[in-house]
């Protein structure tokens, strides 16, 4: 049996029987997530130079850089953001 490809998230989730809002806030944090970790590396920053740039703790950064982001909130993506001077900018634009 052929693997399906899919050419949008939404697409995948829809199969699964994931809620789009949820399908819409992973994907935000996660290119969020990777935007962080390209800069950080970027920078030449360590875990420990990020927690100490935004005030979270190092456990935490930790486990936002090398975890699920599953219980981790927008805000403290926007936090490690704007501690590595990214500026976030939010597009709404109505569903198709």
């Amino acid at each position: 049996m052929k693997a399906k490809r899919y050419k949008r998230i939404e697409e995948l989730g829809k199969d699964l029987g994931i809620n789009p809002e949820r399908i819409g806030i992973s994907e935000m944090k996660t290119k969020l997530k990777l935007r962080i970790i390209r800069e950080t590396v970027k920078k030449k920053l360590t875990a420990a130079a990020l927690a100490e740039l935004s005030g979270l703790t190092r456990s935490v950064v930790s486990g936002i850089i090398n975890g699920s982001l599953q219980s981790v909130s927008l805000e403290r993506l926007i936090r490690l953001a704007f501690a590595i001077d990214l500026v976030v900018e939010l597009n709404i634009r109505k569903a198709a």
